[in-house]
């Protein structure tokens, strides 16, 4: 039987991980999660441990086994006490404030080994059900330093063939990857410019000051989150389709990692306002509230669970118009506040600069230089992110961003004290925050601010028909950013410039050098503005992104490129002949 020091010994650990920024390893087997919690323990008591330690396992278990060791339980209950509820996909785990994520992939072991996009420090092969598919698309993950410790002697030859060098180690055999596959990582100076001060702009902002990086923040307004990052307060839950689609999938791992990310500003210390208080999704109509209760049967009710109309009302306090979904981690935040903590965080790292209109930008042999309307420069970085929402566009035209804007207002109304929880449907309305509840988000008609207040207080009439609310209304209007796909834009811009020939995949597209964006929240920027953000930072820190590839890949900016390269083949390839 191995012991925990037989099992770290084989990775060589800790060693390997001392002094550096990250270090990655995967399990082929979760097992009873005792070599995980081992190597937790391990790292937690290590004081020259890698700043961020990501774990991820491949596991077909729905529940945690018991404890494996006496000396793992205070761990163990940790780790039970955050054990996912939907075991389906990726699902990451934040332990130790965030620096160490245990991420559990449910599902055929090859997918999601193709779904993992990180360049691996370990890999233990502690199954024996593999192909060579899966050796294949373990190289695919490694690089000269990936050190894999396997106790199964049928795949040698696969793992010979894969490019590993192993030698023989008595009930085991380890060694490196001697052909690995070419590094493609961007390498960059940390050192980063971001245009927007809004809930996308501080969000990477933060996330890129996490890992060290210096940031120039430049803003035009006099004070930052004063557009829709300016509302009272907005929601944020989980989506759900029948087909746990994209959308679905990306607002679970968002609003996961945006409830994450206010614990660890409020464990901080920071002034940040948010309630996680459960929110009712209303049904449209007899129609959707068939479909939401079909799709509810397939999802824990830790996620999401159909009320209808009478269950509804207890947890309301209203009766609304139809049942709907009821999730009891809905939350709210309220924007400015998130905004503000995130530059605090790290004011030493943090530059901002406000009143600081930028009116071009130029590719200069350093970087990225922003000027302004006179042609002076604003500022000078090897890396310049877009947070901006649409006055993106004007920044770098060519690249034609498929964005758009929509002029929505929010309204506020005297708290309610019959309104319990915050629910949405046709329109929403927020739980009460400093005295108000805030509403929306109709669009503003031929600059009729007025108009759109009506439309707002109708919504919510029309949610909950007995509701009786009192005078004092209050509205702003701000535009809403909106893509053509309604997913955000996360990721390196490309370079159209310089695309030759036929495009079939997104790896393919050239990208601007050192040029990235994080734009197009739309609606659900509290869902999504951190997994973005933490999307993009850990590209640029060449970190195992948090997401499926999959999901990548839909929010990558170069993706309407490769969607109008496809139409383009195709149009040829069905055109009639001359």
């Amino acid at each position: 039987m191995s012991t925990p020091h037989d099992f770290l010994a084989r990775h060589h650990l800790p060693s390997r991980w001392q002094g550096k920024d990250h270090f990655v390893m995967l399990q082929f087997n979760f097992a009873n999660g005792a070599s995980f919690l081992q190597v937790w323990q391990a790292w937690q008591q290590d004081p020259q441990r890698s700043q961020r330690l990501y774990y991820f396992a491949m596991i077909n278990e729905a529940d945690l086994a018991a404890c494996p060791q006496p000396e793992l339980a205070g761990l163990y209950a940790e780790l039970a006490n955050k054990w996912p509820t939907l075991k389906r996909g990726f699902q990451r785990i934040h332990l130790e404030n965030g620096a160490l994520i245990l991420t559990l992939m449910w599902g055929e072991p090859l997918a999601q080994l193709r779904s993992l996009n990180a360049t691996l420090d370990a890999a233990d092969i502690n199954t024996d059900e593999l192909s060579a598919a899966h050796y294949k698309a373990l190289w695919r993950l490694s690089s000269a330093n990936t050190r894999v410790v396997t106790s199964n002697s049928s795949g040698e030859a696969h793992l010979k063939s894969a490019g590993y060098a192993m030698e023989n180690l008595g009930d085991y055999q380890a060694g490196l990857c001697s052909r690995p596959p070419f590094d493609k990582a961007p390498k960059h100076s940390h050192h980063a410019m971001i245009i927007g001060a809004g809930l996308a702009g501080t969000s990477i902002a933060e996330r890129l000051a996490a890992r060290g990086w210096k940031v120039d923040l430049l803003e035009a307004q006099s004070e930052i989150a004063s557009k829709s990052s300016g509302n009272h307060a907005g929601l944020f839950h989980p989506s759900a389709s029948r087909d746990d689609n994209i959308p679905a999938r990306l607002s679970r791992a968002g609003c996961t990692e945006t409830q994450e990310h206010l614990a660890r500003l409020q464990n901080a210390g920071l002034e940040v306002f948010f309630g996680i208080n459960g929110i009712l999704q209303i049904a449209k109509d007899d129609a959707q509230a068939l479909l939401m209760q079909e799709i509810a049967t397939q999802l824990p009710p830790t996620l999401l669970s159909w009320l209808d109309q009478d269950a509804a009302s207890v947890q309301l306090g209203q009766r609304p118009s139809h049942g709907g979904w009821w999730f009891p981690k809905g939350a709210w935040a309220n924007p400015a506040s998130v905004c503000h903590a995130n530059l605090a965080l790290w004011p030493e790292r943090i530059q901002l600069h406000c009143n600081r209109h930028v009116a071009q930008l130029i590719q200069a042999d350093d970087g990225w230089q922003a000027l302004d309307p006179a042609g002076e420069v604003l500022a000078t970085a090897p890396v310049v992110i877009l947070a901006n929402a649409t006055e993106a566009l004007s920044l770098l035209p060519e690249l034609d961003l498929p964005l758009s804007k929509t002029l929505r207002s929010t309204t506020l109304i005297p708290e309610l004290a019959s309104t319990k929880h915050s629910l949405t449907g046709s329109g929403y309305i927020t739980t009460a925050f400093q005295g108000y509840h805030c509403i929306g988000a109709a669009e503003v008609k031929e600059m009729d601010l007025n108009a759109a207040t009506q439309r707002n207080l109708a919504e919510l009439q029309a949610l909950l028909p007995e509701l009786t609310m009192g005078k004092g209304q209050y509205s702003r209007a701000c535009y809403r950013p909106n893509s053509l796909d309604r997913l955000p834009l996360a990721g390196a811009l490309p370079d159209i410039k310089n695309i030759h020939g036929a495009i079939h995949q997104l790896h393919q597209i050239p990208r601007l050098n050192g040029a990235y964006a994080l734009l197009g929240l739309g609606s659900r920027g509290l869902s999504w503005a951190l997994i973005a953000a933490e999307t993009l930072a850990c590209q640029l820190n060449a970190e195992p992104i948090p997401i499926e590839i999959d999901l990548q890949q839909a929010i990558d900016p170069a993706r309407f490129i490769l969607r109008k390269h496809r139409q383009g083949l195709n149009e040829q390839r069905f055109a009639p002949p001359h």
